[in-house]
Parts: C-alpha cells; structure tokens; sequence
C-alpha cells in the first residue's frame, strides 16, 4: 500500500488497474496521479464510493470534464456529490445519464425535471439530438413542446410505446400538429388504439378519420358515438359506418344528419314569408 503513495506514473498505472480496494484508495493521493488516470479509477464499477468522493474533491482535477462526467456516471458516487456536479454537464451527457438505469432513480428524475425545463428555450436541432439520447419522460416532454423535426425523431424513438403516445393523444391540450402527424406517420397510424384515439380527436384531419372508423370494431365505434366529447363533425360518419354494417344505432332527437327534400322546402317556405 505504501508503494501505491509514492509509485512512478508507470508503476501507478499497472497498480491502479490490478490492485485491491486499498491499494487504489491510496494511489489516490500519489502526487503522480493524472487525470487520465483518475477518470480511469471513477469509471470502474468496482470503486469504492470513498475514492469516487476523494476523486470529486481532488483540486488537481477540478476543471476535469471527463472526470466530472465519469463520477456522474458511476453508481457508487454519492448522489450529493453528483448533484453538485450536473450543473458541469453537457445536455447531451445529460440526456444520455437519463437512459442510464444503473443510475439512481432520484438523480434520472432530477435530470429529467432539469431538462424538461430548459426544452423551450432549445434550439429545434438541439431538441431533435436530444429525442434519440434521452428517456422517456424527455421524450415526452418534447412531444409536447416541439416542431416538426422535434416531433418526427420522437415518434421514431424505439421508446416511445402506443399506451404512451395514447395518453399524449387523448390530453385537452395535445398540439395540432402533433395530431395530425401521428395520423399521418405509416406505422402509428396503423395501430388500432392509435386510431380510436384519434378518430374522437378535434384535431384529426377528417380524411384519416373517416379511414380510421371503417377499420374500428362495431362495439367501439358505438362506444364513440354514445361519447359526449366526440366532435358532431364526426359523429354522422360514425353513424353511416354502423348503418352500413346493418348495426342498430339511434339518433338523438336533437341530432339530424340528412335532410330530406320536403324539409328544405320548408325551410325554404319560412325564409320567404319572413
């Protein structure tokens, strides 16, 4: 242990890699320690989390990146000391630790708040990088705050699950452009609890909606029409799609979808004596 204090830089190095617990515990303090070295000792899984916390505290590689990156990554650091750290990170090493389930819940979901916070003030390509770097919960928050491009590399993330886009779909304040590019992506439009969701959504065109009814099961789609919040734009679609199916389906009295020629004429009779 001793020799580990005050070994040369090529000893240190077979003695960091090979030794026991103890022996790295006191090559830490060798004054020939570099930061190549350092960052090797903070990325292993075997470090105790006493070197990691002397390693973060060592003034010879406070302006290390590449140290301060490794200690947040390493699971055995003390999750004060990686806290005080993050605010060193680049966005993307953030994002990338979010993934990490090695690391602590409690830090992901700190990241995960941090960055959800910082997305509107990203710059669209920033954004786009980000979805295919960062959990789940990132891209979800990006769902809901970005543009085209952000959207698409979303909805392309292997993350991204039908119940979660589901839930997306069916929020009072889903984005438009949101809606429609969900409608209009060849493999989310093809789900079938893609499709119910969005064939009750406002923002739906109308020309996926009338699609998406024909290819929804008799029993949901009267599930939909007995549904208060379905748009009435929607709702003669979804009776014609039943009648046509021989299904029995009744209309509100206060609903009338097609009117026939003697009551335009009557209409027509009480604008001209009026």
């Amino acid at each position: 242990m001793k020799r580990a204090r005050s070994a040369d830089s090529e000893e240190l190095w077979k003695l960091i890699r090979d030794s026991s617990a103890d022996i790295v515990l006191n090559a830490v303090s060798n004054r020939n320690l570099t930061e190549d070295m350092a960052v090797f000792i903070a990325r292993q899984k075997k470090t105790s989390s006493e070197v990691l916390g002397i390693l973060a505290g060592d003034i010879r590689f406070k302006g290390s990146y590449k140290l301060k990156l490794s200690l947040c990554k390493n699971p055995k650091t003390p999750q004060k000391i990686v806290l005080s750290l993050l605010k060193h990170l680049r966005i993307f090493d953030l994002g990338d630790i979010t993934k990490d389930r090695n690391i602590p819940i409690p830090i992901r979901q700190k990241i995960e708040y941090s960055l959800s916070e910082r997305i509107a003030s990203l710059p669209s390509g920033v954004k786009a990088a980000l979805a295919k770097r960062s959990s789940l919960a990132i891209l979800i928050s990006l769902l809901g705050k970005g543009d085209k491009n952000v959207i698409h590399s979303c909805l392309e993330s292997p993350l991204l699950t039908e119940d979660h886009l589901c839930k997306l779909i069916n929020k009072p304040d889903s984005k438009p452009l949101l809606i429609k590019m969900v409608a209009d992506h060849p493999k989310w439009s093809l789900r079938y609890k893609i499709r119910y969701a969005l064939a009750k959504h406002y923002h739906t065109p109308m020309t996926h909606v009338t699609n998406f009814i024909s290819s929804l099961k008799s029993v949901d789609l009267r599930e939909l029409y007995a549904d208060k919040s379905l748009p009435s734009s929607t709702r003669p679609y979804i009776f014609n799609e039943l009648t046509s199916r021989r299904e029995p389906v009744e209309i509100p009295q206060e609903e009338i979808y097609n009117l026939s020629g003697d009551e335009d004429s009557g209409f027509a009779d009480t604008d001209m004596q009026s």
